[in-house]
């Protein structure tokens, strides 16, 4: 994975960086804590210029962000619930499940996704 990072980086420069920040968002398994360090290794080499390269990895998270937010307001809770209580045997979730997790998320939300954006692996 790092070695295709660093090919994706090295061969597109700036617009690699956006599209590597896409698809971290789109797929978890990317990590974004190979892709923005290794931005700023090349900066630091002279290989880059810090700004654009930030501004890739902000354009780059954000577009990648885009589908789930537009899914999530195609896709509301109780379709969800229905889809949950008719297929959710399957992974264990019921639609009792996820009006807890709303009710936390609602208490919780911000708190949350501050301390999940900015803890590796979460």
């Amino acid at each position: 994975m790092t070695e295709w990072i660093t090919n994706t980086m090295t061969s597109m420069g700036y617009l690699g960086i956006a599209l590597l920040m896409f698809l971290e968002n789109l797929f978890p398994p990317i990590p974004s804590e190979l892709i923005m360090p290794l931005a700023g290794f090349t900066v630091h080499e002279g290989q880059m210029e810090f700004i654009p390269a930030v501004v890739a990895g902000i354009v780059g998270t954000v577009v990648g962000a885009l589908p789930w937010y537009y899914l999530g307001r195609v896709v509301d809770e109780e379709k969800i619930e229905k889809l949950a209580d008719k297929y959710g045997k399957w992974i264990t979730v019921s639609a009792k499940d996820i009006q807890k997790a709303n009710q936390w998320f609602n208490r919780h939300g911000s708190k949350a996704v501050l301390l999940c954006r900015l803890v590796p692996g979460v």
